[in-house]
């Protein structure tokens, strides 16, 4: 679990470090604040929105505007809001996952976040205020949002994914599946995953 931890906050960093390059340049180029008030907490969001649109969307090749990503938020703001929700879904999908490894939590069950009382009441749900759907087997964490579609929770008793699927998601990012649902797979370091 530590070099899975060292890797992420590496490849945390780099996209960061990266983001923030971007946006300085584009923030250069265009000027985009020429006063001190709120331009430290818009520059904020938009990093985070940045973010969630690279870790959480498979559509997250920006159509940016001349003057870089905050030029476009500046232009789009409901899709500033979007991403972001995008990235707060992923950070608390992330803090399940890595509590849920850190308890050595083992189960082939789904579990919902809004009853699971090892979940911190504040990572319950996503962004959209839907629980999340939890499975730890021996290789990996799996969890679920409904997503941004999404009317309410999803049952996490009729839930199902195959392991086939799950294999070919990323680790650590929110993957969209056809229903809408986003789905972060943690792998652990040095198990191996059960077949279902």
């Amino acid at each position: 679990m530590k070099y899975m931890r060292i890797f992420l906050v590496c490849f945390i960093a780099a996209i960061v470090v990266g983001a923030g390059l971007w946006l300085f340049l584009g923030w250069v180029g265009s000027r985009a604040f020429e006063s001190a008030s709120g331009g430290s907490r818009q520059l904020f969001d938009v990093l985070e929105a940045s973010m969630g649109a690279t870790l959480s969307r498979t559509d997250s090749q920006m159509r940016v505007a001349p003057g870089g990503a905050l030029n476009y938020y500046q232009q789009n703001p409901q899709e500033l809001q979007r991403d972001r929700k995008y990235f707060e879904t992923w950070h608390s999908a992330l803090a399940i996952a890595d509590t849920g490894s850190e308890k050595g939590l083992r189960s082939s069950i789904w579990e919902s976040s809004l009853v699971a009382a090892w979940i911190p009441q504040s990572q319950r749900a996503d962004s959209w205020g839907h629980g999340f759907c939890v499975r730890a087997d021996l290789g990996e964490i799996i969890v679920v949002s409904p997503g941004p579609e999404a009317m309410s929770s999803l049952d996490c008793t009729t839930l199902k994914l195959s392991q086939e699927e799950l294999s070919r998601m990323p680790n650590g990012k929110l993957s969209p599946v056809r229903s809408g649902a986003l789905v972060l797979v943690l792998k652990k370091p040095g198990e191996t995953a059960m077949i279902h």
